[in-house]
């Protein structure tokens, strides 16, 4: 028995083909693949939700239970109607895995989202992609490190992905943006909900710059079992992945299995060995990930020559180093990406504050070493 639809107030958002494709997606059992057979059976959403379980399973192959589910199914036209509202009030639109605007890199992997949220715009050029990824709770030496590769990639015109989380993810994100490049982040809830809040800013420059995505709709919490399907779209978008420190147990590492499996490359980049974040990306080195030690160094692999060809050192040029004194050359090896205390310095080398500091101020007007709250110096990468 065909479903009607109610003449209550709202019917311009009834008779737009969105409602029907939300109303698909909220039927119960129905993810991504299930979606797809529907469509490759009955050609659009509002067909396929109108069949009988009879011609359900005749033209899709689904068994008789779901089957029944699926014609059987209410559609909650009310909430349909409110979370096209709300997506209006965003700015936002949704495209379908049968769009030609969908990401082509995305249309690629076994089971892409049949919707997506987007606010912003996904380019032709989006192709062109690298996700970086790391831990929430990085060291300044891994914050560095992220900076460094996504603002080199985002010179070369490659767009950067990555999950809007705290730490590298953001990292990533802001350094693409501030080099003048391109991003993507991809949400792991709604649209609607601001996740970490304290990014709300970070998600207005994506969509200036790049996009903000998801295939969650409106209203949906960040749950933590929506962080996997989140880091396979991730991995999806990009040619390649990029971990800057991880532990053994991180999300990141299961977005590199998600790359594997997508056939995309994984690059590491290798850290400190007693920290344990660095045991993410040297597990990923020794199943076979490339080691990473420039920007350069991925765009080459991925894209054979980067349009501008981004710094590929991590550390002072050697010509600068070269002018600096034999004793300044020896503070600046002394100190390490992650920051150090200044009279832990002053052991190590057996040096007096007084002489010392003016060294590490030296050092900090070429913009060689960084300092930190607390009397703390770091070696700037790049």
């Amino acid at each position: 028995m065909k479903k009607s639809r109610s003449t209550v107030q709202g019917t311009a958002y009834q008779d737009n083909p969105i409602f029907d494709w939300l109303a698909l997606e909220r039927a119960p059992r129905v993810g991504p693949l299930t979606i797809a057979r529907l469509i490759n059976g009955f050609g659009s959403p509002r067909s396929a939700l109108e069949a009988s379980p009879d011609e359900i399973r005749r033209r899709t192959g689904i068994g008789e239970k779901l089957a029944r589910e699926i014609s059987e199914y209410q559609i909650p036209e009310q909430a349909i109607i409110r979370d096209m509202r709300l997506l209006e009030s965003l700015g936002a639109r949704i495209t379908t895995r049968w769009d030609p605007a969908y990401p082509s890199l995305l249309k690629e992997i076994y089971d892409p989202p049949a919707l997506l949220f987007v606010r912003g715009e996904i380019l032709a050029e989006d192709g062109r992609a690298v996700a970086i990824v790391g831990t929430r709770n990085p060291t300044r030496y891994g914050l560095d490190v992220a900076e460094s590769i996504a603002a080199d990639l985002a010179r070369s015109g490659i767009t950067i992905v990555s999950g809007l989380a705290r730490g590298i993810d953001t990292a990533a994100h802001r350094a693409a943006l501030k080099a003048g490049g391109r991003s993507i982040g991809v949400q792991g809830c709604g649209l609607d909900i601001p996740y970490p809040r304290e990014n709300k800013g970070l998600v207005e420059e994506l969509i200036q710059s790049g996009a903000v995505i998801t295939e969650f709709r409106p209203g949906i919490p960040p749950l933590p079992t929506n962080f996997f399907r989140r880091n396979r779209v991730v991995s999806g978008l990009s040619k390649g992945v990029v971990v800057v420190e991880a532990t053994r147990k991180s999300g990141s590492l299961i977005t590199a299995e998600h790359a594997v499996d997508q056939n995309r490359d994984v690059f590491a980049v290798p850290g400190n060995l007693m920290n344990m974040r660095s045991q993410g990306p040297h597990h990923l080195i020794k199943q076979g990930a490339a080691l990473v030690e420039s920007a350069n160094d991925i765009a080459e692999a991925l894209f054979k020559a980067p349009e501008k060809k981004p710094q590929p050192t991590l550390f002072p040029a050697v010509a600068e180093r070269d002018e600096m004194s034999d004793t300044a050359r020896a503070v600046l090896e002394a100190i390490d990406p992650d920051p150090v205390a200044i009279d832990i310095l002053c052991q190590s080398l057996t040096m007096e504050p007084g002489k010392l500091s003016g060294i590490l101020l030296e050092l900090e007007l070429k913009g060689m070493i960084r300092q930190f709250p607390g009397k703390m110096f770091a070696r700037v990468l790049g």
